[in-house]
C-alpha cells in the first residue's frame, strides 16, 4: 500500500512544544528503527518502506496526519533533508 512518508526528529519543532524525546508507547527513539504510523497499524508491527528498509511501529502522528508514516532521525537536518515521499509500505515477513 502507498503511503505518503515523512520524517521527524525528536526537537520542538517536529513534535511541538511539549516534546519529551519519548514515543508514544513510551521508548525512546532510535534511529533506523522507529516509525510513527496510523492507529489502525498496532505497536511493534515491523513495516518494510521500498528505499528506506524494515521500521518498527513505536510512536503516533497526530490524527490528522494518521493517513502517513513518519520515520525517526536523529538529528532535525536529516529529518527536513528526507522531506516527503510517496512510497510503498508492506508489514515485513
Amino acid at each position: 500500500m502507498f503511503y505518503i512518508v515523512t520524517a521527524y526528529c525528536a526537537c520542538k519543532l517536529c513534535c511541538g512544544s511539549g516534546a519529551i524525546g519519548i514515543t508514544a508507547n513510551g521508548n525512546f527513539p532510535r534511529q533506523n528503527i522507529t516509525c510513527a504510523a496510523p492507529r489502525s497499524i498496532p505497536f511493534g508491527t515491523l513495516l518494510h518502506i521500498d528505499g528506506i528498509g524494515v521500521r518498527r511501529v513505536e510512536d503516533r502522528l497526530k490524527i490528522n496526519y494518521d493517513s502517513r508514516i513518519d520515520i525517526y532521525f536523529l538529528r532535525h537536518r536529516d529529518a527536513a533533508k528526507f522531506g516527503k515521499k510517496k512510497l510503498n509500505v508492506t508489514k515485513h515477513k
